[in-house]
């Protein structure tokens, strides 16, 4: 996040079986950084459980910042996804398959190339590889698909064996299901 220009905050996502050890634990490596820390207990105890941390963020937000992107918006998509691997990631390099450069050069074609890039990979490690634990050295990204998100305005390139959601309308169907008076689901078709 310094790298962007903007103040971090570590969100500690507690769960019930975590000890409070570990919670000072991350707190002290954090103020050694130089960052806020705050727990949320928002899996057990809902918006409650998020106070902590959503004052830590407001704090940090009151903070002077000057966010930019890590690359200029005219570099190239895979320049973009390269200066991500190796600045964040820690990456030597990006290996793309076939179908992802075509993928970038089409996006670069039809006029999404000044989009930011948004690398989809696993949250297991800084690697696309969820066994590659710690802060790897000596691994390349591999880019195997590339997608376009034109209307939030972003390009996201695929790395590993990483799963994507659909996206939903504004309003899915979900908002139209309910329980009438006699207590019969209604709204399922």
């Amino acid at each position: 996040m310094r790298r962007h220009g903007v103040t971090p905050v570590v969100a500690i996502n507690a769960m019930p079986g975590d000890f409070d050890s570990e919670h000072a634990a991350i707190r002290a490596v954090a103020q050694e950084m130089g960052v806020r820390a705050a727990v949320g207990t928002h899996f057990a105890d809902g918006g409650r459980g998020a106070a902590e941390l959503a004052e830590a963020v407001a704090e940090a937000a009151e903070e002077p910042s000057e966010f930019h992107h890590l690359y200029p918006l005219e570099a190239t998509l895979e320049e973009k996804i390269d200066t991500v691997a190796r600045q964040v990631y820690g990456a030597d390099g990006v290996d793309y398959t076939p179908a992802a450069s075509a993928q970038l050069a089409m996006y670069e074609k039809n006029g999404f190339g000044r989009f930011p890039v948004c690398i989809a990979k696993t949250h297991l490690s800084l690697s696309a590889d969820p066994a590659l634990k710690g802060a790897p050295t000596g691994w390349r990204l591999p880019v195997r698909e590339a997608r376009a998100s034109a209307g939030a305005g972003f390009v996201y390139p695929i790395c590993g064996d990483m799963r994507t959601m659909p996206g939903l309308t504004t309003h899915p169907a979900a908002e139209h299901i309910d329980i009438d008076a006699d207590g019969k689901v209604v709204g399922l078709s």
